[in-house]
C-alpha cells in the first residue's frame, strides 16, 4: 500500500538551529516564552535509538524559545538544585502553571531507577529551572505526560504497563489496554480511568472545566469534564484517524496536536531515528469541550521533518517539535 502526502504549511517555515535530537513536548506561556523538553530516552527505547542519541550529543535538556525573538533560536535552561541528578534526566511531557509572577514547571522524567515527575520553578531572568521536588510513587509507573491544575496537584498518564521492548510491542498489538489516567490532589493519588491502549499527551482547557487527552492507538481524542475535587467524567470520544501525540491550546481554546499519520513509519523511526517518518499537525476546533471540526494545519512526508509530536501556536507563529528530529518554526499567514 502506498501513502501520499501533500506538503502543507500555514506559511513560510524553517528549521530552528540546534542539536536535532528531538524536541518532544512544549508549552507556551502567555508572554510567548516556550519551554521544550529534549533528549527523550524511555525504558522501551531501542538500542539503535540510544546509540543515535549518544552519537548526537543527546542528553536530557529543557530548552527556552521566545516567540517574540524567533531569530535567537533556542537556549538551554540551567537546572539548579542539590537534590536533582542532571546526568540522570530523561524528560518527556511538560506542564506549566503560572500564578502571578511565579511559574511552576512539572516534567516527566524517565530516570535509570524508574519514572518520576520533577517539579521546578522557572526563573526567567536567570534562565534557570530551580528543582523543588521529586514525585515518586508506585502509581507513577510508565508516564508520558503531566497536566497541572495547581502548583501542587496534577493529572498524569501512564502510557503503558510493560517496559520491556518486546512485551511493550505485544501490549499494543494484542491490545492489552493497561494504560491509565491518574490524578494527584497534593496528598494522594486517585486513579481516574484505565483501559486505554496507549494514552498519551494531556492538556487542561483554559477554564479548567475540561481535560483533553489522546490515544495514539486507537487514534482517539478524549474530553473529560472535571469536578472541583479533580474527579473526571467521560464527555466525548472523537476519532481523529491519525496517531495523535501531544496537545496544546491556542488563545481561543482550540487544540493543536502533533500527530503521526502512518503508525508503522513512526514505529520504524522510533526504532531507528535515521529512518524518516511523516509529520502532521491537526487543529481540533472546540466548543464547550466538544470537537466541532478537525482541520490539518501542517503536513510533511518526512523529507523535511521527521515524526512531529507537538505544536504550539502563539499570535502569528507556530513551533513544531519532534520525537528525535528537528524543531521547526513557521510564520502563520493562513490557518483555519
Amino acid at each position: 500500500m502506498a501513502f501520499f502526502f501533500v506538503y502543507k504549511t500555514p506559511g513560510p517555515c524553517r528549521i530552528v538551529p540546534g542539536e536535532g535530537i528531538g524536541y518532544e513536548d512544549m508549552e507556551t506561556l502567555p508572554n510567548g516564552l516556550t519551554l521544550i523538553t529534549s533528549g527523550l530516552v524511555m525504558p522501551t527505547t531501542s538500542p539503535t535509538a540510544r546509540e543515535y542519541c549518544k552519537n548526537h550529543n543527546g542528553k536530557g535538556r529543557i530548552y527556552l524559545f521566545d516567540f517574540n525573538q524567533p531569530d535567537k533560536g533556542i537556549e538551554e535552561l540551567t537546572i539548579v538544585g542539590d537534590q536533582f541528578n542532571k546526568s540522570d534526566f530523561g524528560p518527556h511531557g511538560i506542564s506549566l502553571w503560572k500564578d502571578k509572577d511565579k511559574v511552576t514547571v512539572m516534567v516527566v522524567n524517565h530516570g535509570s531507577t524508574g519514572d518520576t515527575i520533577e517539579k521546578f520553578l522557572f526563573i526567567a531572568k536567570d534562565k534557570q529551572l530551580k528543582h523543588v521536588h521529586t514525585y515518586r510513587d508506585p502509581n507513577i509507573h510508565f508516564v508520558n505526560d503531566v497536566a497541572m491544575d495547581s502548583e501542587n496537584s496534577f493529572y498524569f498518564t501512564n502510557y503503558a504497563y510493560y517496559k520491556n521492548g518486546l512485551l511493550s510491542l505485544l501490549e499494543f498489538i494484542i491490545p492489552l489496554a493497561y494504560a491509565n489516567l491518574i490524578y494527584y490532589d497534593g496528598k494522594a493519588y486517585h486513579k481516574q480511568y484505565d483501559g486505554f491502549v496507549t494514552i498519551n499527551g494531556l492538556m487542561l482547557s483554559h477554564d479548567q472545566k475540561y481535560l483533553y487527552t489522546g490515544e495514539t492507538i486507537p487514534q482517539k481524542f478524549h474530553t473529560f469534564t472535571r469536578q472541583k475535587n479533580g474527579t473526571l467524567s467521560r464527555y466525548q470520544e472523537f476519532n481523529v484517524k491519525t496517531a495523535i501525540d501531544n496537545p496544546t491550546l491556542d488563545k481561543d481554546g482550540n487544540v493543536l496536536v502533533g500527530s503521526h499519520p502512518v503508525i508503522w513509519q513512526i514505529m520504524a523511526h522510533s526504532d531507528n531515528p535515521e529512518t524518516p517518518a511523516p509529520s502532521q499537525v491537526i487543529k481540533l476546533h472546540m466548543k464547550d469541550g466538544v470537537v466541532t471540526k478537525m482541520t490539518e494545519v501542517f503536513s510533511d512526508d518526512g523529507h523535511t521533518l521527521y515524526g512531529s509530536s507537538v505544536a504550539s501556536l502563539y499570535k502569528d507563529a507556530m513551533l513544531v517539535g519532534t520525537v528525535y528530529h528537528n524543531l521547526m518554526y513557521c510564520e502563520v499567514r493562513w490557518i483555519d
